[in-house]
């Protein structure tokens, strides 16, 4: 089971229950023995910089920011506590040829498949969490929904 709590507002034409739902259905699918309790924060570029230069030590803009927290086993079932972090001005200014609807929801996915323990270091974990970000594009909640 996925719990989110959102700070910051949300882009238009997406809700809260979308997010939801959708963090729900991938992490359910990548890491199904494990519950998340996860913070989405959406903010701004100068507090984004901020936290990239805290978390990360580097000074510049970045469009997310995925921290997976303490893993607790409550009651036998295992509970990772995650914060997950938004730029929502870089992600309409890398937005390119995409909606930033689209630009959002690709973001949001990276991100949640960081959590679910993706990473892109080695060039066959990139293809294998790029392979993930492609399949979890194609049920993009809203316009784009096929068979989600």
């Amino acid at each position: 089971m996925t719990s989110l709590e959102i700070q910051g507002d949300l882009p238009d034409s997406i809700s809260a229950n979308q997010i939801q739902s959708f963090a729900g259905h991938i992490l359910d699918n990548e890491a199904a023995d494990t519950d998340f309790e996860i913070s989405l924060l959406l903010t701004d570029s100068a507090t984004m910089r901020e936290y990239n230069r805290k978390y990360r030590g580097v000074n510049a803009d970045t469009d997310v920011l995925s921290f997976e927290g303490e893993e607790l086993d409550l009651k036998g079932r295992k509970v990772r506590f995650c914060d997950i972090i938004i730029d929502t001005n870089q992600v309409f200014r890398q937005k390119g040829t995409n909606t930033y609807y689209e630009e959002f929801w690709q973001v949001l996915i990276h991100a949640l498949l960081h959590l679910a323990s993706y990473d892109h270091t080695k060039p066959a974990d990139k293809k294998k969490m790029e392979d993930a970000e492609d399949n979890y594009r194609k049920l993009i909640p809203g316009e784009f929904k096929r068979g989600y």
